[in-house]
């Protein structure tokens, strides 16, 4: 339960730049992050001169489609072109090309699991459309003076709409999170926030007593803009809600503003700055694209959803139920799911032996380059780990020499051999250590006998340094625990 003294509605508006060869409306290379220079991707089409005329990327539209029936929404059986008019200086056409009234995608919805996998809640969605994205602004240069990159100007840009159905900063956090699993797995974009391809605008407004004393649902909705990674969505929640909040009860401009506000987010102080009222609707001037025809998916066979619907991969929420059915940790399986080459290594043990899937799934996350073993060679470490052979503390710092030995030709055991890794066992040396112990530290051995079980690891310590390397810890415990009943 929260303790503030006020709850929070948000909806979020989660942009996806959409992994395509070329750009949205033109056959201009879609690589912005990695062009020489700046200016270089561009043409008469997304630079908005005269007389150029657009045509779309078939690409971008199957992939809306792909998402779209990822979520369970519905597609339009006609869905058109429109042009939203802004005057920016990133966006050379004066206008964008967007989607209003009838956009690719209306409705559908995403499941938030809760530790134990099942649903904890659903975000809903508006729509989802497809549109050009703008060019990107640069400061810090010539004070005074800004200089504008368009090589990003016309890259496919899916926006995804929910409805106002995050109660707190958390879940925003974890559906952000969600949706960059879901594209990844889709295949429609890399999704790297700080990359720019996935970006959000977060839409928050709080409810408490007081306001509704004075006949107010909710506060004035505030758009958060420029926020660019799952934690500062969430950090983002928290301050401007808090803001909000202390502003009504100081009975500030709050108390007397009635439409919607922009504010930026500051990601180095985690403060809201003011940008300008809201434009509405009308203010964009929305129109038809006369340059470009309607589109209709179903009569397409590269774009039919009943077609398409085939194609979809398992998805991020089923292979997260699927993980913590074999053992694996809700925060674990998310955490792998992160990486997908953590993900096709995963499966492939699981595929060889699922009973290892928990293990696996804990080497993968916590030993750095897990992921570049082959599945053969990570079983064959749990297994060895499992018996005592190896330490995992031990082989996680030196994996990377292991695996180039294995990949050399080295059996993974004579590896690890070489490497001083495999421990040995002799259990007359075992046994006469722990027999040692309970000599010289009798006065402990009473102790833990009595009942104090915290000294255990004191015992297990000078056992294993009379052992001299000649003990495999878990053996050397279990024989430790034995000889203390006795």
């Amino acid at each position: 339960m929260s303790n503030l003294p006020y709850t929070i509605t948000v909806g979020l508006e989660v942009h996806v730049e959409l992994h395509t060869k070329t750009k949205m409306f033109c056959r201009c290379i879609n690589d912005p992050f990695n062009a020489e220079r700046p200016n270089m991707h561009v043409c008469p089409v997304c630079l908005g001169l005269p007389g150029a005329l657009p045509v779309p990327n078939k690409e971008a539209v199957r992939k809306t489609v792909l998402v779209g029936l990822a979520l369970g929404s519905e597609l339009n059986k006609v869905s058109k072109w429109d042009r939203k008019h802004y005057f920016y200086p990133d966006l050379p056409k004066g206008y964008q090309v967007s989607q209003y009234d009838l956009p690719f995608c209306v409705g559908g919805s995403i499941d938030l699991l809760g530790d134990d996998g099942k649903v904890a809640s659903t975000v809903r969605f508006e729509r989802a459309h497809l549109e050009e994205d703008a060019g990107k602004l640069q400061h810090g240069g010539k004070p005074g003076y800004s200089v504008v990159d368009l090589n990003r100007a016309g890259v496919p840009l899916l926006e995804m709409v929910t409805k106002p159905d995050i109660t707190s900063a958390t879940q925003a956090r974890q559906f952000l999170q969600d949706m960059q699993q879901l594209v990844r797995a889709l295949g429609v974009s890399d999704a790297d926030m700080e990359k720019g391809q996935m970006r959000c605008d977060v839409n928050i407004s709080i409810q408490f007593p007081e306001l509704l004393a004075a006949g107010l649902p909710h506060t004035p909705i505030t758009e958060v803009k420029n926020v660019n990674s799952s934690r500062a969505v969430e950090r983002s929640i928290t301050t401007e809600a808090q803001r909000q909040y202390d502003e009504w009860m100081a009975g500030g401009p709050i108390t007397k503003r009635t439409g919607k506000i922009t504010v930026g987010w500051d990601e180095n102080t985690e403060t809201v700055n003011l940008q300008r009222a809201k434009e509405g609707t009308a203010d964009y001037r929305y129109m038809p694209e006369p340059d470009l025809p309607p589109v209709k998916v179903y009569e397409d066979p590269e774009l039919n959803p009943d077609t398409l619907r085939a194609t979809l991969p398992e998805l991020p929420n089923q292979r997260k139920q699927r993980y913590v059915g074999l053992g694996i940790s809700m925060k674990d399986a998310s955490t792998v799911m992160l990486d997908t080459s953590r993900v096709a290594v995963l499966d492939a043990v699981i595929a060889k032996d699922a009973g290892r899937a928990k293990a696996a799934a804990n080497w993968l996350i916590n030993a750095e380059g897990a992921a570049a073993a082959s599945p053969e060679v990570l079983v064959e470490l749990i297994s060895f780990a499992e018996a005592g052979e190896v330490s995992f503390s031990a082989v996680k710092p030196k994996l990377g020499e292991v695996l180039g030995k294995v990949q050399g030709g080295v059996a993974t055991r004579d590896a690890l051999s070489e490497l001083g890794l495999l421990q040995v066992h002799d259990e007359a040396v075992v046994q006469s250590a722990v027999a040692a112990v309970l000599v010289e530290h009798a006065a402990v051995v009473a102790d833990y006998q009595a009942g104090n079980e915290k000294v255990f690891g004191f015992l297990v310590g000078q056992a294993m340094r009379k052992a001299a390397g000649a003990a495999q810890p878990a053996k050397l415990q279990e024989a430790l625990k034995t000889a203390l009943k006795k």
